[in-house]
């Protein structure tokens, strides 16, 4: 089970549903632990990109003075951003009686969170999360540096939530796979209400049945029953996959992410792009 987490925190709007979800997580934690309110420590990380605030740019002779006083500015905003942003956090977790700390941390995002998610179970952090205080691309770099190189699950909030109880795990019998299916039992990041949903690709279907049997007796060893899908692939695993969660609209999708560094994709590495940029549902990805 979960018994830390670390939130990696700016003003994004899928940054501001990582918050509620983290304090929903919690307390559903407490509900399924009579009472306790000791269950899951949240940490919250708000990260001043320091390299990316002073990073050389080609200027016009003499007026490197005018670009170091920029950046003393852009860094004193970004620190009294950061610090807004942690308070806000801590009066979050107070009102609603979560034990929590605050991480104040500068320099590359993705960097500082790795070495604070070491001492976490998991991470959670918005889609769009980049630590820049400012509108950025779709998807954060944060986030995918992090899917490429970490060693803790993460599950990434997208600005919205579908209202169900459904989840919808992606299965392909790979190392990254079983290992995202595994963590996620064992992390508990269900409730009795959870229904769960079992999909699975193959060029033959008898091999989609094979990988959903033997899923499926992984989760009944934890005691949990789940509904298969085998899906015969007709088209790319993206399209039958972004199909399905379209037909499913899940809470949540359980998958692996990429191989080692990022270069050796698993079967489902493509797919985790696609997914990341068109899923309206928070992913929970590992490799």
């Amino acid at each position: 089970m979960i018994r830390s987490a670390l939130l990696a925190l700016d003003n994004s709007p899928s940054s501001k549903i990582a918050l509620d979800m983290a304090i929903s997580l919690c307390q559903r934690y407490v509900e399924k632990n009579n009472g306790r309110t000791d269950t899951i420590h949240l940490s919250g990380v708000a990260v001043v990109d320091l390299p990316g605030i002073k990073a050389p740019t080609s200027v016009p002779i003499g007026a490197g003075a005018y670009k170091k006083q920029r950046d003393e500015t852009l860094l004193k905003e970004a620190q009294e951003r950061m610090e807004q942003i942690l308070q806000e956090f801590e009066q979050r977790c107070q009102a609603d009686n979560i034990p929590y700390s605050c991480i104040p941390s500068e320099g590359l995002p993705y960097e500082q969170i790795e070495r604070h998610a070491l001492s976490h179970d998991v991470i959670l952090i918005g889609k769009e999360t980049n630590f820049h205080f400012e509108t950025s691309e779709y998807v954060g770099a944060t986030v995918r540096k992090l899917l490429v190189d970490n060693a803790r699950p993460v599950i990434v909030y997208p600005d919205q939530l579908p209202d169900n109880h459904r989840v919808m795990i992606a299965y392909d019998g790979s190392n990254p796979a079983a290992h995202a299916l595994q963590l996620w039992t064992l992390l508990e990041i269900y409730g009795p209400q959870t229904e769960i949903h079992l999909v699975s690709i193959s060029g033959e279907e008898t091999k989609a049945h094979e990988r959903l049997e033997e899923a499926a007796k992984f989760l009944e060893f934890h005691g949990l029953t789940a509904t298969k899908h085998a899906i015969l692939k007709t088209k790319s695993v993206v399209e039958l996959l972004a199909e399905k969660v379209a037909e499913l609209s899940p809470r949540m999708v359980i998958l692996g992410a990429y191989g080692r560094g990022g270069f050796k994709e698993t079967f489902f590495g493509s797919s985790t792009n696609k997914m990341l940029e068109t899923a309206n549902c928070p992913l929970f990805l590992y490799k």
